[in-house]
């Protein structure tokens, strides 16, 4: 079973009963749904699905609600897409506007009194440029310098525009609010600039009398690179979007950024995720380049603890097939990855403290032993977090009686996590361990599991490790 995690979105060539259940077959432990392209009608219905399906295969499945952040994106286009000529000119109107290619309106209201003469707005990954050539009372003219398709919904790119936007819109103020309301797991907050933003969102969790949801800050721009390391202090992981990255920056720069993202996520041991254009051929055709191959590889051996499909998922033709091939890449780059060199060097590079060091023997052990799974019991999580970020060989039971925990340890690498009864005496806590390790995993008798948690009388802190060989009676 593979230990690197596989976020799948959801859109109209995935978002069935039917294909959600094969995802999760295939190997999805997260669902993320953009709430840019989807009504609250369309998001009930996607969320009760997961649910659903969920209970059936009993599965812990995570779900991830996307926010605008400070985005522009094109009002509904007339005819769903239209093609925009070199030289020619299209106008945006200060309102709402029935849009084609000769006129457009955005989202954001007012966008006239933030954008200046000869800026230059991109579209569709920075394929489409366009350059400001007048501004007036209502209306400003561009001029089409690179041409192609612009579609619905479209993110709009426009030059040092973004420190000029507030961080939450009124749209995010009710994607939080409705957050809250259904129980997600995660928000993706897009367009991050500093710690401020994220702390923006937590005040407003805070208010709301909620501090369950886990925070993914999407690393996508300049500002956020130069405030990484205060914006992973607040955040619980950071996802690097290399989509609009990509635009933001040089598109040389983007492999060099990523790992840096990933590094300082290990780093600070947080949730470090990549997103976007890791199986784009299998949009169209059944297979992926070799170049993705590698590109997924290779970010797997630099530890990432996630993985993002996009568009090969929403739209693509082939939405099981990617995330059977993605999970093949996996298990191929896990099987190589140097798993003692890894714990000598996190260990060296963090914390000794209690739970520190039992994780450190933990891992120590199952690699030495060839222990087949961890076992760890949790209260909120932090000690299957802790393991997971020493990245055994192994994989990690997350065994916690809060659903909500539970559901929080779907984006960390090589947690399983399982909803169990709360106990109160150790053998009991053992006892249910080995009996969900049996339910769990293809288990051999002498299989040598590692059992480790806060003893009943110690909700804060790991402090027990112990080492089991399963007996078939057990």
């Amino acid at each position: 079973m593979k230990k690197t995690k596989i976020v799948a979105s959801l859109g109209p060539k995935s978002n069935t009963k039917e294909i959600i259940n094969e995802l999760i077959l295939s190997g999805v432990d997260v669902f993320r749904i953009n709430t840019s392209h989807a009504t609250y009608k369309e998001m009930d219905d996607l969320i009760q699905k997961i649910r659903e399906c969920e209970d059936k295969l009993q599965r812990t499945i995570g779900i991830m609600l996307d926010t605008d952040g400070p985005s522009i994106r094109l009002d509904k286009l007339n005819e769903g897409e239209v093609y925009l000529k070199k030289d020619s000119k299209v106008k945006f109107y200060n309102y709402h506007v029935v849009c084609n290619n000769t006129q457009l309106s955005t989202n954001y209201d007012n966008l006239i009194e933030l954008v200046e003469l000869n800026d230059i707005i991109t579209l569709s990954d920075g394929k489409i440029i366009l350059k400001i050539i007048e501004i007036h009372d209502d209306n400003f003219i561009c001029q089409v310098l690179e041409e192609g398709i612009i579609k619905s919904n479209q993110t709009l790119h426009i030059e040092n525009i973004l420190p000029k936007m507030d961080f939450i819109n009124s749209h995010d103020r009710e994607t939080i609010l409705y957050a809250i309301e259904k129980e997600v797991d995660f928000l993706a907050l897009s367009h991050v600039r500093d710690e401020q933003d994220v702390l923006s969102v937590v005040d407003m969790l805070i208010e709301e009398d909620n501090d369950t949801i886990s925070l993914i800050s999407k690393i996508e721009n300049e500002f956020a690179f130069t405030n990484l390391e205060e914006i992973l202090k607040v955040s619980d992981g950071v996802m690097v979007a290399r989509g609009d990255l990509g635009q933001e920056i040089s598109i040389e720069k983007v492999g060099t950024y990523q790992k840096i993202i990933l590094e300082k996520a290990n780093e600070y041991q947080k949730v470090g995720i990549v997103a976007t254009d890791l199986l784009r051929t299998m949009c169209a055709e059944p297979f992926p380049s070799r170049a993705e191959v590698l590109d997924i590889y290779n970010t797997i051996l630099d530890k990432t603890d996630a993985l993002v499909l996009c568009n090969e998922t929403t739209v693509g033709n082939y939405p099981v097939l990617s995330v059977q091939t993605l999970s093949k890449i996996i298990n191929e780059a896990e099987n190589n990855f140097p798993y003692l060199e890894n714990l000598e060097d996190t260990f060296k590079q963090g914390r000794q403290d209690v739970t520190s060091m039992i994780s450190y023997s933990v891992v120590n052990s199952s690699i030495l032993l060839k222990a087949k799974g961890i076992l760890a019991n949790t209260m909120s999580g932090y000690t299957a977090r802790k393991i997971s970020h020493f990245r055994p060989k192994c994989l990690i039971l997350g065994l916690s009686p809060n659903k909500q925990t539970v559901r929080s340890l779907t984006l960390n690498y090589g947690v399983y996590p399982v909803l169990v009864k709360k106990y109160d005496d150790t053998d009991k806590i053992i006892n249910e361990c080995i009996k969900r390790y049996k339910e769990m995993m293809h288990y051999e008798e002498d299989d040598i599991v590692i059992i480790t948690g806060g003893l009943p009388s110690n909700n804060k802190n790991t402090d027990f490790m112990k080492i089991e060989k399963i007996d078939k009676e057990d």
